[in-house]
């Protein structure tokens, strides 16, 4: 599994975020989704794909996984929905293949073999999920993309 290099641009998204001990509660992120599902008509200014946004979080021993959309600006950003912003930065884009059930063992798999042979250390910024256009967990091989924040070695 081999990743493409890129260079983003920030992106705002609105969506539902939760602090998530992972492993152990990734089984509440779907309700996440199932949240947010039924807000997406009131967003008015989407203007790209699904995402999932991993992040640090303050809590200790928890990430902060964010159900969202991307959206063209933060104004008229309905109540109850939080702003998530992607910081511009450089990203290792790989593709997940195969069940959505499988996301969390490309994850350790990125972590855990992949960065310790790149040369390149985990960055400061986020990991995406970009999920494809009208995205269904139920569909084998949904070809998820992951944008994993990296940087040179120090």
């Amino acid at each position: 599994m081999e990743p493409r290099l890129l260079s983003i641009s920030s992106l705002t998204c609105a969506g539902l975020s939760e602090d998530i001990e992972m492993p152990r509660d990734k089984e509440l992120i779907p309700s996440l989704w199932t949240r947010l599902q039924s807000r997406i008509p009131e967003i008015s200014n989407s203007c790209g794909p699904a995402m999932g946004v991993v992040s640090r979080s303050g809590k200790l021993g928890c990430v902060r996984y964010a159900a969202c959309i991307q959206v063209s600006s933060p104004k008229n950003v309905p109540d109850g929905l939080d702003i998530i912003t992607v910081p511009g930065s450089d990203y290792a884009e790989f593709v997940h293949e195969g069940p959505v059930s499988d996301l969390f063992n490309t994850c350790d798999h990125i972590y855990r073999s992949w960065f310790p042979g790149s040369g390149l250390l985990p960055g400061d910024g986020p990991m995406v999920e970009v999920y494809p256009e009208n995205f269904r967990s139920d569909v084998p091989n949904p070809q998820i993309r992951l944008l994993v924040s990296v940087k040179g070695r120090t």
